[in-house]
């Protein structure tokens, strides 16, 4: 994005109608980086701060676009992301019950389902990997959508917990089958997975106080994705997709900032992934906590693991 001329005062006056990078970097034509550089540097150089709307205590809140495109949130408190769960018909997995237990424990003020709550193995355009294995229908997956997604619902009744799902690639499944061979039933109510789910928000990213950007699928992928990205992007960043579970610290002449993978809240060894063909992979399941603090801020993020069959989290099984 090219950098448009602004001046001090300028960009003082935009930022305390706005008070949000996001939105100033939208509205000046700036990018995210170069506007946490410049508000840095006013605040040191005439020693005045620069807040937040998130600074304004009790607010939480999260902005749409109209496109679906990037959430923007400003939120104190825990937030609890997950991903890559590929729900199926059945017992639920050891992760899942674990995040209900944390749900009631922690109170977040956020959930966000990072991406493949569904599988779709079925409407896959690769098709059946197994060949003539019997596969759950789409029916019975996203009925086993509705009721996994359902469950943390009523997990979060009572607590204001904003509920919010970024666009996985295995979701997206969902939509561009209907969307490629009948394209006339746009806009008909139950065409979208998001139909399904009415309690659920959705876009393809969320932007948290700014400094953390929550994305199903980020630009890196592989073994060093989570260095990659928080390295690349300029600030914290939380994905899924890699089935990795784990957390990449870096820091610059900017501060610290992290770099979460979320692992799968399904089980590794799920039917749903019978193609691996019985081969190891470093996969985990698990999923994520991060806490903001009352200026927006990023603490160390935690990460609630499963192994051999339990669910830890602070050293203390789930």
């Amino acid at each position: 994005m090219p950098q448009a001329k602004c001046t001090d005062d300028e960009f003082i006056a935009v930022w305390r109608r706005l008070g949000s990078a996001s939105l100033v970097s939208e509205e000046l034509g700036m990018a995210l980086r170069w506007v946490h550089d410049k508000r840095r540097r006013i605040e040191a150089k005439r020693n005045i701060p620069l807040n937040t709307t998130n600074d304004q205590r009790g607010v939480i809140k999260i902005q749409h676009t109209e496109n679906k495109v990037r959430s923007i949130a400003n939120i104190t408190g825990c937030v609890i992301v997950f991903s890559d769960a590929h729900f199926m018909p059945g017992e639920p997995s050891v992760a899942f019950t674990a995040m209900l237990k944390l749900i009631k424990k922690l109170k977040p003020s956020m959930i966000v389902a990072n991406g493949d709550i569904l599988d779709g193995a079925l409407i896959s355009r690769y098709g059946p990997e197994q060949g003539w294995q019997n596969k759950p229908s789409l029916k019975q997956e996203l009925e086993a959508v509705q009721w996994h997604m359902d469950q943390i619902v009523k997990a979060c009744k009572g607590l204001g917990t904003i509920l919010h799902r970024t666009v996985g690639n295995h979701d997206i499944r969902f939509d561009k089958r209907l969307a490629g061979l009948v394209p006339e039933y746009r806009d008909i109510g139950g065409t979208r997975l998001s139909d399904h789910i009415p309690e659920w928000s959705e876009s393809w990213s969320l932007m948290v106080n700014d400094v953390c950007m929550i994305k199903h699928r980020l630009q890196h992928s592989g073994i060093h994705s989570s260095y990659n990205n928080v390295l690349k992007s300029g600030l914290s960043t939380c994905s899924g997709h890699t089935h990795l579970l784990e957390i990449k610290g870096w820091t610059d002449y900017t501060g610290r900032r992290w770099g979460i993978s979320t692992g799968m809240l399904a089980d590794p060894l799920s039917e749903a992934f019978h193609y691996l063909e019985d081969n190891p992979v470093p996969w985990c399941s698990g999923l994520a906590v991060l806490h903001f603090d009352e200026d927006g801020s990023l603490l160390p993020p935690e990460l609630c693991e499963v192994v051999e069959g339990r669910a830890y989290f602070r050293g203390a099984v789930v």
